[in-house]
């Protein structure tokens, strides 16, 4: 027994010796797998890291709070990396000195390094999964302010939303460098309740306070009358008076009511309230405030002061719709006491049909209190003097609720539908929809999300009621069902209405259409994207045939229905993103159509019959990765072809003319082309094509899937260049459109040394406006002349005699055009301008961006930062050179203030060998910076020798930022 208990332990001695000996020379064996996992984990991580601080930029652009731990896990990455960076530079250097030898390769060597390659990539792959969830959330909101006690008298002291415009009110009431304040916002959110608030909070500060309501129909007499004592003690007495006028509709000239104002009177304050932002700025306010709705939660809380928090808590039932029925409100706090009146003494049937009516957007029989509320914000709508903005604010009725609306797709259905007249242009149709939207968003019936826009809930419920029938005085009949994600089947309850005129199916998961024909003999616009639609059934627009707008995209649609051709008055039609719908050739029987949209579809070609589309005014084909030509003489057929978009990835230096370019230059209207293409394609672009004319163009050359799109993040430019994975010089033709550009965007171009000379030769470059740099590794400088090129006096020609532009003169400056700057991933970055300071100038910059540049030493000599007067943002990060941000300066340039007057944000980060943001001794003002941003500057001990006068800078209790300015 005792000889098999020692045989058995012998036994796993034995095979743990083994295990681990075999372990052991598995570090040897898999020494180049190891260190190679360890060098692509390293590569995930740093793109994770990557795409996290993008998320980081954008919360703190947008003011909001990192999540607790994120800052953290960036600062541990970064150490993990460089951790990988040291030990795969020694891993180089043993190879270097032994590893190439292969008799003294040293097995322990190789031991080493594997286990330690091993262990590192663990420690890589727990950061990975630690920053997965951080690739979706960086951050939180800012947090709303706490609620006060709900039982104060007045409304805005516990109604936060209103108490912050309040106390913006105040401070500009009080300060004496302004006369006329300005309060604009929705009907109903609250802005006259603010301005008699703000007449109780300052009447001690005032000898007299007249309150006057002005309305839409403007009674001058009735208001000189109010204001006459108050003039006198304003002019005679030279008391300080408040005067308020309420409900402004429309420019007021205060001189024409008896209203003194001027520098004469500085002690006639005024306030005045409008839903238009336009008619404030058009009196020439000193300050104009907007007043925003009410947060869920604020909403709530007043909501329950009128019904009765008691009367709430006991009915947990009622409780329930009694929140809902809040969140249809909209957060504007006239619905609300409308509603909460109206409904506190009801029983809970009443309260659920209540419900019931407002969310179906006509709550015409519900309590008159309600009806009024909403026809207080229709009245906003009456009261548009423009017609193309009244039908722009219907359109976006039919968007699904809370939808963000493209300004393009409004321009193409409004072209379809003919709300503008006299157009000239696709492009003019865009113009005139910014326009119609600047109406709309300061009138407060729209709001504005960045180069698009959306309607509030309860402003799309008063649209929809205008198209009721029951409204009767427009001409208009909506039927919109749109973002129900219940509906998989469309079966209207009756086939035949004369009075819709527009439908509205999108965004819902639709997947059958009735196989029979249906009867709308008014509808002119029919939109059913978004939803997952297959088949259309072949005669399900026969009874559709006044239809001038049809968008069907986003579905799965295999082919066209032969009814499709019935649409003769189809303006435009948008079939894009439907990726197996191959064949459009039926789509040639549409002579009328205008816009047509095919992009992202599996189409091969464009067929022959898209030629009889004579007034086709744009095409859009983009996105389609199967298209390959298009028909021979197709182009040059669409004679008022204004607008068109390709992109192919076949390197072929036939390319443009199977794609019919060639043929552009026999069309009279043609203004833009957008043309996405393999970047090799670049270098055998064909002469002739005289695309550099064209008013509009974004040529892309890549070397995988980048299309372009409509509307580009920088939308004020309209000529763009972005160029990816290629080799300078560039061919003739390229260069020609780099003349004219005002974008340009280059990433891997090898052999590329800087923009001048090497781009633009030394021509004035007066187009540029945006210049974008990114791993182009040979990039020393931007601008590289070295003095016998200033001495020179020849002019620059291009070959075949084409003159690309003059040599600059003595007056003429480099980059006197240019708002932003990004450079990224530029190893052998050292310096901006290696040359004489004199010619560049930076005057129109808004933005500079640097990150990852390890060769930069400094970015703006003093000679050109003194020039920096329109600088908003400077973003650092990343650059392990820079030493400092602004260089030069001496005693002799100490008096030389240097102003950066609309600077409000310097973010500087993980740059180790930074001593201050500038070296010299001159004062610095920065009167706009808001915030400063230091991150792992570990070298930098103080801001700046000399004067930095930063009034608006908050510093809080950030001590790393504080250190920086107590030691300057």
């Amino acid at each position: 027994m005792a000889e098999e208990v020692a045989n058995t332990v012998a036994g796993k001695i034995v095979d743990l010796l083994f295990s681990g000996a075999k372990r052991e020379i598995d570090y040897i064996r898999n020494y180049t797998k190891n260190v190679g996992k360890l060098e692509s984990e390293a590569r995930k991580l740093k793109g994770m890291r990557g795409r996290i601080q993008q998320r980081i930029d954008a919360a703190e652009g947008n003011g909001e709070i990192l999540l607790a731990g994120v800052q953290e896990w960036m600062d541990k990455a970064e150490i993990e990396l460089s951790k990988v960076e040291e030990f795969l530079e020694e891993v180089a250097n043993a190879k270097k000195t032994c590893f190439n030898l292969r008799p003294c390769v040293d097995l322990g060597t190789l031991y080493h390094y594997s286990k330690m390659a091993i262990n590192n990539t663990s420690f890589l792959l727990d950061q990975q999964k630690d920053g997965e969830t951080l690739e979706n959330c960086v951050s939180i909101p800012a947090p709303t302010p706490r609620l006060v006690d709900l039982y104060q008298t007045k409304n805005v002291d516990d109604i936060d939303t209103h108490k912050l415009a309040l106390g913006k009110i105040i401070e500009a009431i009080k300060d004496e460098s302004i006369q006329m304040v300005g309060i604009y916002g929705s009907g109903g959110v609250g802005k006259t309740t603010l301005a008699k608030e703000v007449a109780a909070e300052v009447k001690n500060l005032f000898a007299e306070i007249v309150f006057i309501t002005v309305s839409q129909t403007v009674d001058v007499k009735e208001i000189q009358k109010n204001v006459e004592k108050a003039a006198k003690r304003i002019i005679i007495n030279k008391e300080k008076v408040l005067i308020i006028l309420d409900d402004i509709w429309k420019k007021l000239v205060l001189s024409d009511v008896g209203i003194p104002c001027g520098n004469n009177h500085m002690n006639c304050k005024i306030l005045l309230t409008s839903r238009s932002r336009n008619v404030c700025e058009g009196m020439n306010v000193d300050r104009n405030i907007c007043v925003n709705t009410l947060t869920k939660k604020e909403a709530w809380v007043l909501f329950k002061r009128i019904v009765g928090d008691e009367k709430l808590a006991n009915d947990s039932s009622l409780e329930k719709i009694a929140k809902e029925v809040t969140e249809e409100c909209g957060g504007l706090p006239l619905i609300i006491q409308a509603v909460g009146n109206a409904l506190k003494n009801k029983k809970i049937d009443i309260w659920e049909a209540a419900l019931d009516r407002l969310r179906k957007h006509a709550p015409l029989e519900i309590d008159q209190e309600i009806r009024k509320a909403f026809t207080h914000l229709k009245l906003s709508y009456d009261l548009l003097d423009s017609k193309e903005a009244k039908s722009c604010f219907l359109l976006c009725s039919l968007f699904k609720e809370d939808a963000i609306i493209s300004l393009l797709s409004l321009a193409k259905y409004g072209v379809g539908i003919g709300i503008f007249k006299d157009l000239d242009s696709i492009n003019d149709a865009e113009k005139r929809v910014r326009m119609a939207v600047d109406t709309l968003t300061s009138s407060s019936l729209l709001l504005s999300e960045g180069g698009a826009v959306k309607m509030h809930d309860v402003v799309r419920d008063v649209a929809l009621l205008i198209t009721s029938s029951s409204e009767g005085e427009e001409k208009e009949k909506f039927l919109v069902e749109a973002g129900n994600k219940d509906m998989t089947e469309w079966q209207p309850r009756n086939r035949t209405s004369d009075s819709y005129t527009k439908i509205s199916l999108m965004d819902n998961r639709i997947e059958k259409l009735p196989h029979h024909q249906l009867h709308f003999p008014l509808l002119d616009t029919f939109l059913i994207q978004n939803n997952r639609l297959s088949i259309i059934p072949d005669d399900f627009f026969g009874g559709m045939k006044e239809v001038k707008v049809l968008d069907m995209s986003w579905n799965k649609i295999t082919s066209l229905p032969q009814s499709l051709k019935l649409l003769t008055k189809l303006i435009t039609l948008d079939l894009s993103t439907n990726r197996f719908l191959n064949e459009i050739s039926i789509v040639g029987e549409l002579k009328d159509l205008e816009i047509l949209t095919v992009r992202g579809t599996g189409i091969k070609v464009i067929p022959e019959e898209i030629g009889q589309l004579t007034n086709l005014r744009l095409l859009d084909a983009g996105e389609c990765d199967d298209l390959s030509h298009v028909a021979p003489g197709v182009i040059s057929k669409l004679t008022w072809l204004e607008e068109l978009y390709f992109g192919t990835y076949i390197n072929d230096k036939n390319a443009v003319s199977r794609f019919g370019l060639m043929e552009i230059s026999k069309l009279k209207s043609f203004r833009a082309l957008h043309l996405s293409m393999h970047s090799d394609d670049c270098h055998l672009f064909p002469e002739g094509t005289c695309f550099e004319t064209l008013q509009e163009f974004f040529f892309q050359f890549w070397k995988g899937k980048r299309f372009v799109s409509k509307i580009g993040s920088k939308s004020y430019l309209k000529r763009r260049l972005d160029i990816s994975e290629s080799n300078f010089p560039f061919e003739m033709p390229i260069k020609k459109l780099f003349q004219v550009s005002d974008g340009i965007i280059l990433s891997k171009i090898a052999g590329l040394d800087n923009i001048i000379p090497d781009l633009y030769g030394e021509s004035t470059i007066d187009e540029l406006k945006s210049i974008q740099l990114e791993k182009c590794d040979k990039v020393s400088c931007l601008v590289k002349i070295t003095d016998e090129d200033e001495d020179a006096t020849q002019t620059f020609v291009a070959s075949n005699d084409l003159m690309l532009g003059q040599r600059k003169t003595s007056k003429e400056k480099y980059f006197s055009q240019v708002e932003d700057i990004f450079m990224k991933e530029l190893q052998n970055l050292k310096l901006l301008f290696d040359c004489s300071f004199q010619y560049i100038s930076l005057c129109n910059l808004q933005v500079i961006k640097i990150a990852y540049c390890d060769s930069l030493l400094t970015v703006f000599p003093l000679r050109v930062a003194q020039g920096l007067s329109n600088l908003r943002r400077i973003h650092i990060l990343r650059c392990d050179s820079l030493t400092v941000v602004i260089s030069g300066g001496d005693e002799q340039t100490a008096d030389n203030a240097i102003v950066f007057p609309r600077l409000t944000r310097i973010d500087l980060g993980l740059l180790p060998q930074l001593k201050s943001f500038y070296s010299g001794d001159s004062t610095v003002k920065y009167p706009s910076l808001e915030f400063i941003h230091v991150r792992n500057c570990s070298s930098m001990k103080r801001w700046g020798s000399g004067v930095h006068d930063m009034p608006n800078v908050k510093f809080g209790d950030d001590e790393e930022i504080l250190n920086l300015f107590h030691k300057n």
